[in-house]
């Protein structure tokens, strides 16, 4: 009996290590125009299993989420509450997301966009509005206004994010920035500053003013507009 389950489980194993060998080749070959949604997730999936079968979990993650767009769209939290998925696997899919946003066409950060409150928004929308975390970002400036770069300085929970006042200054040293624009999106509401977003944005501008950083704007990202808080209430 055990030598027959045992000619079973080789024969399993046999069967997806060979299934996934014929999806890689057809990829390489340049035919993933072919690949299914279940392919492609299982070729992703086995970089953080290559031991075992992930078809299940493949399976499990489309009837959750309905398709490949909704996986890669889906939070960390939601990621992690798929059983089997595990901590790498649902890294794999953010990392794949982050890829496809850094690759995807949206408009250049630069002075001009800064300068310009619609195309700023247009950005601003294109970079955190399918983000389902709330996450921090800081769009560092050198003292004529002009972009050094763009950090997400962290991810929070579905509701909230911290700005660490430490991590804001040692970024922004990090890039010789002397300025900086503060955005934090709201993933699932209006993109209405809390009280706490107030304070924070105050709390903020206050700390870095000792160290000649200034605190140009903090703005709140929702999922069709933003709202800038310097703008629309007195600091």
């Amino acid at each position: 009996m055990k030598s027959r389950e045992t000619t079973t489980g080789t024969k399993a194993q046999d069967g997806w290590r060979g299934r996934r060998e014929l999806l890689r080749e057809r990829l390489l070959q340049g035919v993933s125009g072919g690949l299914k949604d279940a392919d492609i997730l299982e070729l992703l999936l086995a970089s953080s299993a290559p031991r075992r079968d992930v078809l299940p979990l493949v399976e499990e993650l489309l009837t959750r989420f309905g398709n490949l767009r909704r996986v890669l769209d889906a939070s960390t939290l939601e990621l992690t509450s798929v059983p089997g998925l595990g901590a790498h696997g649902a890294g794999l899919v953010r990392l794949i997301r982050e890829i496809i946003f850094r690759v995807a066409a949206r408009p250049a950060l630069s002075r001009e966009v800064l300068d310009h409150p619609r195309q700023m928004e247009k950005y601003l929308l294109s970079r955190l509005s399918g983000v389902k975390d709330e996450s921090l970002l800081l769009i560092l400036l050198d003292d004529q206004g002009v972009v050094l770069g763009e950090e997400v300085l962290g991810a929070g929970t579905v509701d909230q994010v911290v700005a660490f006042p430490r991590q804001v200054i040692e970024t922004a040293l990090r890039h010789n920035a002397t300025a900086l624009v503060v955005v934090h999106n709201h993933p699932h509401g209006p993109p209405l500053p809390s009280i706490a977003d107030r304070e924070e944005a105050e709390r903020l501008r206050d700390v870095l003013r000792p160290f000649d950083i200034t605190v140009k704007d903090c703005i709140v990202v929702g999922q069709n507009r933003c709202f800038s808080i310097f703008s629309n209430a007195p600091l």
